[in-house]
């Protein structure tokens, strides 16, 4: 493994008995990484974390976590690793502080230890004041929260993640933002699954594209998304621009595209030229009026769904 790397996972294929087939995939996650893998639904990603967690073993390609192979060395891998399963299912009659308890215990902490531990996770996740309520009356983003908290008792330098957003309330989904940016900020590494390309946007700093149980890109996020689908120019002017400006507009070099609604129009071009001059040249001489100029970056979504229509395609 290079460059630090927590995950190492090449070619991973799966094959299941009924004929369905996951992969390739690859991905790398090096230390410090706030990773998110996405994809819809079906398109590999619980597959892919379950054999990095070692509970499933690839009919074919490599996966190594810290350096050792997880299938192999499960207990060793597992005891450097904390997981939030998608969906958590909690004993409804314990409390928070009873479920962190338990899992410190099967970490093997106690005493003042565990103790320590357990305050200090909740007080990490925001459930101090909730700590001695039973499960059973949490809201879906405490319940998540907790799952995560379950993962940090014993602050291991990993966690894996899967769907940690998946039915969260807009108000949990901040406060596990802040969790994971806390996390972030003490230097342990994140793998979180998600469908959400917002939110993966919001949080990750590198990115795993999975789609038809296949890899379609990885990167750093700003790398994505300013390297994909080239310059976006946004244009509003005082009147609407007339055909004659819009295809004048057309017609610069680098430019691909030109969508135009009300008095905003939408440029797009490619990576290797800047046409922001030529643009407003030719908004001032229309008479249209330049009001506002400004470049932005694609959302990951639209960058994903570019790369998946690249898919179809070929």
């Amino acid at each position: 493994m290079s460059r630090g790397e927590v995950i190492l996972v090449e070619r991973l294929v799966k094959r299941y008995a009924d004929g369905g087939e996951v992969g390739p995939i690859s991905l790398r996650v090096g230390k410090g990484d706030v990773y998110g893998f996405v994809g819809p639904n079906g398109s590999g990603k619980t597959t892919t974390l379950r054999a990095v967690l070692g509970l499933l073993k690839p009919t074919s390609g490599r996966v190594e976590v810290f350096g050792m192979d997880p299938w192999r060395e499960a207990k060793r891998v597992n005891s450097l690793l904390g997981y939030s399963p998608e969906l958590p299912n909690f004993p409804a009659f314990l409390s928070a502080r009873q479920v962190l308890e338990v899992t410190g215990k099967l970490r093997g902490l106690r005493g003042e230890d565990l103790r320590h531990e357990v305050e200090r996770v909740l007080d990490l996740t925001g459930l101090v004041n909730h700590a001695d309520r039973r499960v059973g009356n949490f809201s879906k983003g405490m319940v998540q929260r907790l799952s995560i908290g379950q993962a940090l008792i014993g602050d291991p330098e990993l966690l894996v993640l899967d769907e940690p957003m998946l039915g969260v309330d807009p108000v949990g989904r901040v406060q596990i933002r802040e969790v994971l940016r806390e996390v972030s900020r003490t230097g342990k590494t994140v793998v979180f699954s998600s469908h959400e390309l917002y939110e993966v946007e919001r949080l990750a700093t590198r990115v795993g594209m999975v789609y038809l149980g296949k890899t379609v890109m990885e990167g750093g996020i700003d790398e994505i998304l300013n390297g994909a689908g080239g310059l976006r120019v946004r244009v509003v002017t005082r009147v609407a621009p007339g055909d004659g400006v819009v295809e004048a507009i057309r017609r610069i070099e680098g430019v691909r595209d030109v969508r135009v609604e009300g008095n905003s129009l939408t440029v797009f071009s490619d990576n290797s030229t800047d046409v922001r001059d030529a643009i407003a040249e030719r908004i001032v001489l229309s008479g249209c009026g330049l009001l506002e100029l400004r470049t932005e970056r694609p959302s990951l979504e639209e960058v994903f769904m570019e790369r998946v229509r690249t898919v179809g395609r070929g």
